[in-house]
């Protein structure tokens, strides 16, 4: 290539640079303009949702509604959710915790009064809070009344006067003293209580005939009663058991 065409072209190349530099230089800027207005932004966060509230939680009470008695019963009772009542064209509407009075269970409902109305409603017992209050009086109860029957259990039985003369016949009737037989029997009597081997006893007294050496006698025995039977045979003048 001549001297004369290379001069060409780096002319030219050098008219174009001139073009394209500006153009280049604006795109530049524009770009850098634009991120920094992106970066001036401000950058907003999206809120997280509320959780929903989660249901209340009721205590679980395990408890036979076919023991609680009516002693056991609060005065008072709170519900558990609002309740409508519909009272002779009238709405009478009982927010959540209102007291109510309990009069009677039915099955798992509850039968109730409010103040003021003297009319019954029922609502499921499980609405309200009567098991929690029951459960505690219902359990001292019973632990009452058990501690009261094993008391009355452990009294001795107590027999009267005509009692313990069937006692000791029985008795003797059943063979349970060899010593003599009813036949031989001449006076059925009641004795004092009597202590016998650190025991009190109630006793029965009986005079009986006996043939002896030395020809018929009187002899008299002592049966020891326990618990309304008779658990001893003893001679009366000695105390020794019989057999």
């Amino acid at each position: 290539m001549s001297n004369v065409g290379t001069f060409i072209l780096v002319a030219v190349c050098l008219g174009m640079g001139y073009l394209i530099e500006p153009v280049v230089f604006e795109l530049r800027n524009k770009d850098r303009n634009k991120s920094a207005a992106v970066e001036k932004m401000p950058v907003v966060k999206k809120e997280k949702p509320k959780p929903k509230p989660k249901p209340k939680q009721r205590p679980t009470v395990n408890i036979d509604l076919g023991l609680v008695k009516p002693a056991d019963y609060p005065g008072r009772v709170s519900l558990f959710e609002p309740l409508e009542i519909n009272h002779e064209g009238l709405t009478l509407s009982l927010k959540e915790g209102a007291q109510i009075i309990p009069v009677r269970l039915e099955g798992s409902d509850l039968v109730f009064k409010t103040e003021g109305i003297n009319v019954e409603h029922s609502v499921d017992v499980d609405q309200t809070d009567f098991k929690q209050l029951v459960l505690p009086v219902m359990n001292a109860r019973i632990q009452r009344e058990a501690e009261m029957k094993r008391i009355e259990d452990a009294k001795p039985v107590v027999l009267d006067d005509s009692a313990i003369v069937a006692c000791v016949q029985a008795s003797v009737e059943s063979g349970a003293v060899n010593e003599f037989k009813a036949e031989q029997v001449t006076e059925w009597l009641v004795g004092d209580d009597m202590e016998f081997d650190g025991a009190t006893y109630q006793t029965g007294l009986v005079t009986f005939k006996s043939e002896t050496i030395l020809g018929t006698q009187q002899q008299k025995a002592i049966a020891l009663i326990e618990d309304g039977e008779v658990v001893k045979w003893l001679w009366a003048k000695t105390s020794l058991e019989m057999r």
